[in-house]
């Protein structure tokens, strides 16, 4: 989830690996990956999302080669910022214009990092 302040600038989470987009699995229950975009921006850095907008689907064997997977990539401008609290998801929030997230982003491939913040910036309309 590519989440975005009305600046501008992201809202990214503080994790064990270093700063990184909020995203996760699809749990038992949840209905839809907007669903779960949604729970998970909550989850990781207390962000309401606007509307969703469709950014990518990419596979992965993160797995192993018999354990295909997707992640699915979704930006939306960030509505709301609850009130911070340290969970077992996150150790903290940041607001970061997104040069500077990708000049400090450790947690992957910043490649596909660059690409995805990217695409999602030129997928979500001017607010």
């Amino acid at each position: 989830m590519v989440a975005v302040a009305d600046d501008g600038r992201l809202v990214v989470a503080e994790l064990t690996r270093g700063l990184d987009i909020p995203g996760g699995h699809v749990q038992r229950g949840e209905s839809s990956i907007d669903e779960t975009v949604r729970r998970e921006a909550w989850e990781e850095v207390r962000a309401r999302l606007g509307v969703l907008h469709p950014v990518e689907v990419i596979e992965s064997d993160y797995f192993g080669a018999d354990d295909w997977t997707y992640m699915v990539i979704r930006t939306a401008r960030v509505t709301e910022l609850g009130p911070w609290e340290t969970t077992h998801e996150s150790a903290g929030r940041m607001l970061i214009e997104p040069e500077d997230f990708l000049r400090r982003y450790r947690g992957g491939d910043p490649a596909l990092m660059r690409h995805l913040v990217t695409t999602a910036l030129a997928a979500l309309p001017a607010p």
